[in-house]
């Protein structure tokens, strides 16, 4: 099967909301009682039901950054998001690609409980934070501040700022990292974020972001 990457056929929130009342219908089409299940049948639902669950606490997650976390970016920057989906790609974790990955491939397609398009582009939004952190960087360089040093540590403070780390969406999924490994996550997220603020608002947006990277390098 071919896919096409893109946009979501809706929101984000709504997606999520199908893709929920979608596992539970095949969960109860699948359903039979524990002594008249196989072995194989308990394990396809004890999977269905963590896919339940997982997606769940994902839109619980996607929820609080649009209630919390974009709010302060946007009070801060003065820069509007066209809407919360942007910044919830950016701040879609990586282990979430093999959730929806497992999602896509347990169902035939007729049976998938969304669209294999909308699976696919979800499994997809972990690698936007990389794409975007090379515009947000390049942009950075070469238009805004030319000649000039965008730091580590300044990039790492503003990603704590905003509360960016802490907003993951899956985050949960993994053990999180530390020294080294933590901060060039930070460094990333902070600059995806900046990226999408230069896609949305161009470089006068981003250059408004500015005198909050020379704080953070000062404290």
């Amino acid at each position: 099967m071919a896919y096409e990457y893109g946009a979501l056929s809706r929101p984000l929130e709504e997606v999520f909301a199908a893709l929920q009342e979608g596992l539970m219908r095949e969960y109860r089409l699948d359903y039979l009682p524990a002594h008249r299940r196989s072995a194989r049948r308990s394990r396809r639902l004890r999977r269905i039901r963590g896919w339940w669950r997982a997606t769940g606490r994902l839109a619980e997650q996607a929820a609080c950054v649009t209630q919390r976390t974009l709010p302060r970016i946007e009070q801060e920057t003065g820069h509007a998001f066209r809407g919360p989906d942007g910044l919830a790609r950016v701040l879609m974790a990586p282990p979430t690609k093999q959730l929806f990955s497992e999602i896509l491939a347990g169902f035939p397609e007729d049976a998938l409980p969304i669209c294999a398009n909308d699976l696919a582009m979800l499994g997809n939004f972990a690698d936007d934070s990389h794409a975007l952190a090379l515009i947000g960087d390049v942009t950075l360089r070469l238009k805004v501040l030319p000649g000039g040093d965008v730091g580590a540590a300044g990039l790492a403070a503003l990603c704590d700022r905003w509360g960016l780390h802490e907003s993951r969406i899956g985050s949960g999924f993994r053990c999180s990292p530390d020294g080294e490994k933590l901060e060039q996550e930070k460094e990333t997220l902070a600059r995806a974020v900046l990226g999408l603020i230069y896609v949305e608002g161009g470089v006068d947006a981003l250059r408004a972001v500015v005198p909050l990277l020379a704080y953070g390098r000062t404290g």
